[in-house]
């Protein structure tokens, strides 16, 4: 479930991510966990977009994104004009449950 600053609401909090801290939780050296039914859905929409990426894959199925192995050092669905998401609508649960608690630096976690 994800952690908003109270009286936050998600169109809110998309505003500020894209406009104010320009998807900061999108760039750097992070990880993106993906669960095994993710995996393709993943690698389909970089396909259909165009967007070369790179998931490595666990023998359990599930798989992870390096956003080091990708340019500008940040998640390859990243749209660097505008900082949306470019499969928002079927992006991976872990990032329809950013932030999951307080984060330093995050104004919509109200860390």
């Amino acid at each position: 479930m994800s952690f908003l600053a109270p009286g936050l609401t998600p169109q809110e909090a998309s505003r500020i991510c894209m406009n104010e801290c320009r998807a900061m939780c999108c760039r750097g050296p992070l990880l993106l966990e993906l669960a095994a039914s993710e995996v393709e859905n993943f690698v389909a929409e970089s396909r259909r977009l165009q967007v070369q990426v790179k998931v490595n894959r666990a023998v359990n199925g599930q798989g992870w994104v390096k956003f080091a192995d990708h340019p500008g050092e940040m998640c390859p669905m990243l749209d660097t004009a505008t900082f949306a998401c470019r499969i928002y609508e079927s992006r991976p649960q872990r990032c329809r449950e950013f932030p999951s608690r307080p984060t330093p630096g995050c104004a919509i976690s109200g860390g």
